[in-house]
């Protein structure tokens, strides 16, 4: 399994639409192959975020990451891109335990 982590700043006041809005992209996400979960996190003191995707291949993730006409990003990034200070920062791990 592999982790893609994306770590961004929510614009001020706009938790709530980010939250709106990163449900609508995991929906859009849920269709591509080997996603397996999701995950949002936001500080509310700071307004840090951490968004994690989980899934089954590196492959399946690096697909999901590139940029282009038609890609899963060019679908995703302009709806959640208005509640964001900044571009996220992408980050991918290898997930070695995970305890449920």
């Amino acid at each position: 399994m592999f982790a893609r982590v994306n770590r961004f700043e929510v614009a001020d006041g706009k938790s709530q639409e980010l939250q709106a809005a990163y449900k609508k992209t995991i929906d859009i996400v849920k269709q591509e192959k080997g996603f397996e979960e999701a995950i949002l996190m936001i500080e509310s003191e700071t307004g840090q975020a951490v968004s994690v995707t989980l899934w089954d291949t590196k492959e399946n993730m690096e697909r999901t990451g590139t940029a282009g006409p038609g890609t899963l990003l060019e679908k995703i990034l302009p709806i959640v891109r208005p509640f964001q200070k900044a571009p996220p920062v992408h980050k991918h791990y290898e997930v070695k335990l995970r305890v449920k």
